[in-house]
């Protein structure tokens, strides 16, 4: 593609503004009236919508004159006037029938400019409300009771030895080590999602518009995962208690491992992270071993949540060969969202070349 060569007029840069203005204005609208999130906020005014507001606000009293001093050339490819000029297109008078049915069809500039806005717009608010009504509220909460747990297990261990101590601590804790990991690895999405930029390296070349790349993603997030538990049943939001300790324990650290995983992917990418959207490529570790570590540890995640199953006896072997059936399912699934990011992210000539030196996407050496 061509560098456009034009320079950035200040009219251009007050287009983008007003545009930004309305299409971010709509968006917030549309946010706050829609029943999929609005539930009873535990925090009073301190909500998705609160945090959401202030942001608009400060955009519409800050953008402008940022933009004006520095008038990035982005502004010339400005999405929200992408997507004012579609709606308008629709609108036309004096058009022939052919001519409006074309218009309907939206250009690759303009269903790009419609797939990023959604990303952003769906994924910051889904994380924010997890931050807000979920996680924030519980974690001071969590740490106090961690500690106190360590403390009660240092003088278990004296009486029980280690071993006990470590499985009564992560029985006692491991929810709670799994809510401060969610935390952070949300904040940082969020915060990925908010925002974008150069300066921060994550100002974003492209979007994902195919169907299949769109759902693959969608499916494993609220609200479509309400749908998507029911096709591939898991027993990965209640772990089934199992009597021997050992493996239960056992079950625990893998599933902690996995989420620290999770983490360690997320905070890699940092504001690079972004479903759907090429933010750039990283090739650190531990995206130096395969090209997808969170997927393989998410996979690791329902796999190890799914073991308890296999233990208990009054399991029927329907109910096991089904869960099995639903671990295999969840897995084509991450295999899906892997193959069509592959799919969009190829076209940079340096993920193509990242592919070269980093060849497996999920087991080193094996896949």
């Amino acid at each position: 593609m061509e560098e456009n060569l034009k320079e950035v007029t200040q009219k251009d840069v007050l287009k983008h503004y007003l545009s930004s203005i309305l299409v971010y204005g709509i968006i917030l609208l549309l946010v706050a009236i829609s029943p999929l999130f609005n539930q009873d906020f535990e925090w009073g005014y301190f909500n998705y919508i609160t945090v959401l507001s202030i942001y608009y606000v400060l955009y519409i009293l800050f953008a402008y004159p940022i933009l004006l001093k520095r008038k990035p050339e982005s502004i010339l490819n400005s999405r929200s006037v992408a997507i004012i000029n579609y709606f308008k297109k629709q609108f036309n008078r004096g058009i022939t029938i052919t001519e409006r049915l074309n218009n309907v069809t939206p250009s690759e500039n303009e269903k790009q400019a419609f797939v990023i806005m959604f990303v952003k717009a769906f994924f910051t608010v889904i994380g924010l409300n997890l931050l807000c009504n979920k996680y924030l509220p519980m974690i001071g909460y969590d740490i106090d009771f961690m500690k106190t747990m360590f403390e009660q297990a240092t003088q278990y261990s004296l009486n029980s030895g280690i071993f006990m101590a470590i499985a009564q601590y992560l029985e006692d804790t491991q929810d709670m080590w799994l809510t401060i990991m969610f935390t952070i690895t949300t904040a940082v999405l969020t915060f990925s999602y908010m925002t974008e930029t150069r300066i921060l390296g994550n100002k974003i070349k492209y979007a994902d518009t195919t169907p299949l790349g769109i759902i693959s993603c969608l499916m494993c997030y609220y609200p479509l995962i309400l749908f998507t538990n029911k096709l591939l049943p898991l027993n990965q939001r209640e772990l089934i208690p199992l009597e021997n300790i050992t493996i239960r324990t056992f079950v625990y650290i893998i599933i902690l491992i996995a989420n620290f995983g999770i983490l360690i992917a997320t905070l890699r990418l940092g504001t690079k992270s972004g479903n759907l959207t090429n933010r750039g490529i990283v090739t650190g570790f531990p995206y130096n071993i395969v090209r997808h570590p969170d997927y393989s540890m998410q996979i690791l995640y329902i796999i190890a949540t799914s073991i308890p199953v296999y233990f208990i006896p009054d399991i029927s072997i329907f109910t096991k060969i089904l869960g099995t059936t639903g671990v295999i399912l969840w897995i084509y699934l991450y295999y899906l969202r892997a193959i069509t990011e592959e799919r969009n992210l190829i076209e940079d000539e340096k993920y193509a070349e990242y592919t070269q030196k980093v060849k497996y996407r999920f087991i080193p050496k094996l896949f």
